[in-house]
């Protein structure tokens, strides 16, 4: 998945509505968290797995999201090169760096214990509360999953409140810690399943607007 906060967003709900065996209609659009699920009375926050310095690239976004090509200062081409992303000739994301070592256990720490801070002191009350994690690992067949289901547990062990479901997006694979049932359940996305993600969620990304209290349920059976 690309840098960008809505893409990501509708990603994940759109992954969760074609995916996840407990999902039930409909996703929100929200803020504090991104989604809210009046149905299952949930709240889902979704986020990248970065450390502080890669706050610099998505404030770089968001300063220029939307802008013409010949809009970006040069030294954008010269950082970000190829994995500047266009569509219909503006600006809409960063693709991830591939070439470099990405520690991922550590950025997907660093992320959980920000966004538990955040879910007991700024997000909506509700029910149920979810997390979705893009990792970003290097190599897909080398996750240690059960770590980071470990970790998380124990740091939320202490809070007020604390996410009833972790979603670690692994590209290939999605892995569901599930803190009602302390389980990890993987589901693997079936052959096409992840193209098909994608077309999907960056078609519904440009669709139209996305503003507090869209459906992703009434936006998907318009399209269809």
């Amino acid at each position: 998945m690309a840098y960008e906060k809505l893409l990501n967003e509708i990603y994940a709900a759109v992954s969760l509505k074609y995916l996840w065996p407990d999902y039930k209609p409909s996703f929100i659009k929200s803020e504090s968290p991104d989604w809210i699920n009046n149905t299952m009375d949930m709240g889902l926050e979704v986020s990248q797995a970065l450390l502080p310095d890669d706050g610099q690239m998505e404030s770089f976004i968001e300063k220029y999201l939307g802008c013409r090509k010949e809009e970006l200062p040069p030294a954008a081409f010269e950082r970000y090169g190829e994995r500047l992303h266009f569509y219909n000739g503006r600006f809409w994301a960063i693709l991830p760096d591939n070439t470099l070592h990405q520690d991922y256990l550590s950025k997907a720490k660093y992320r959980f214990d920000r966004k538990l801070e955040k879910l007991n002191s700024h997000y909506q009350r509700r029910r149920y509360n979810g997390l979705y994690l893009f990792l970003h690992p290097t190599d897909e067949n080398d996750i240690d999953a059960g770590c980071l289901y470990e970790y998380m547990g124990h740091r939320q062990e202490g809070a007020a409140m604390g996410f009833h479901w972790v979603f670690l997006n692994c590209a290939k694979v999605i892995y569901v810690c599930n803190y009602i049932k302390n389980t990890i359940e993987p589901i693997m996305l079936p052959q096409n399943a992840e193209n098909f993600l994608n077309t999907q969620a960056e078609y519904l990304r440009y669709c139209g607007e996305w503003e507090n209290g869209v459906s992703l349920e009434d936006v998907c059976n318009y399209i269809e």
